[in-house]
């Protein structure tokens, strides 16, 4: 979750334009990009829109069909989805999405987190993350918290702490990290790119101003209703990508409706997973696939 400088230079400009003043532009001169850089956090700096400054609202609906059919090639059955347990650690989705990576990684790249196996691999060859209940995960969580500078200038942290600090926990392991772009527009993204993320075994990280998040798609026994949870949220946040997942809706041999949902660990604090919803209440600033080597 982010927020943004409020038109400084506009307004200094307008006062300006007002008083015929040239002299004090110095003063302004010095506004810098990192100090208009986006910044995700949690606890209450947050953009005016859709709601109120900081709130959501339920937008839950139902479709009704006679039949539907899922789309599950690029639907990943496994990810960690973390939450931190420190009151003290305020602001810090970026670290949370980082650690998600970092726990996804480990599975593949052993001492990523060290000493720690971070799911258990079932003799049919499903493997399980294990959920947040474990100190080596909120140390995790804490480490990325400090090297992402968490609060350090302002709320929350920027796109570029995110990417500093995760590169710094990765090198500092042993591994190599690169970042790609899986980003479209403003509310989809490359599905070719995620598509490519998931045959190579990858994850990503959305960064957002606004978004929505599904809790859950309920497919009614009868077959003939879909009912899905979903807030849109006033709030701008970052969370792991790990796959997604289409849905075709048809009524009276029409398809009626075709939703397509990113599959993320949440970051909230419960430690959810559950789906954003591509062209809806969505602003994406950007979407990155992260590869750790």
């Amino acid at each position: 979750m982010k927020t943004k400088a409020k038109g400084v230079r506009a307004a200094a400009a307008a006062l300006l334009a007002v008083f015929g003043i040239v002299l004090f532009l110095p003063l302004f001169a010095g506004v810098s990009a990192a100090e208009a850089e986006a910044r995700y956090c949690d606890d209450g700096y947050y953009d005016e829109g859709y709601g109120g400054e900081g709130q959501s609202a339920n937008t839950s609906y139902t479709i009704e069909y006679d039949y539907y059919v899922e789309h599950r090639e690029y639907y990943v059955s496994a990810a960690p989805s973390y939450s931190s347990v420190s009151s003290e650690q305020t602001n810090n989705c970026a670290s949370k999405a980082g650690a998600n990576i970092i726990g996804y990684y480990d599975r593949y790249y052993p001492e990523l987190i060290p000493d720690f196996e971070p799911g258990y691999l079932y003799p049919n060859n499903a493997y399980l993350y294990f959920p947040r209940v474990f100190q080596e995960q909120a140390d995790l969580i804490t480490a990325l918290y400090y090297m992402m500078n968490t609060n350090v200038t302002a709320p929350g942290a920027t796109e570029q702490d995110f990417k500093d600090g995760l590169t710094e926990y990765v090198e500092d392991h042993g591994y190599d990290i690169g970042f790609s772009s899986f980003h479209n527009n403003s509310t989809s993204v490359n599905y070719t790119a995620v598509q490519q993320m998931v045959q190579q075994k990858k994850v990503g990280v959305l960064l957002c101003d606004k978004y929505n998040f599904i809790f859950s798609i309920n497919h009614d026994p009868d077959g003939t209703n879909t009912f899905i949870s979903k807030r849109d949220y006033n709030i701008s946040h970052m969370m792991m990508v790990y796959g997604y997942l289409i849905i075709d809706y048809y009524k009276d041999g029409s398809c009626i409706a075709s939703e397509t949902y990113l599959q993320v660990s949440s970051g909230f604090s419960d430690g959810s997973q559950g789906y954003i919803k591509m062209n809806d209440y969505l602003t994406i600033d950007n979407a990155l696939v992260v590869s750790i080597s």
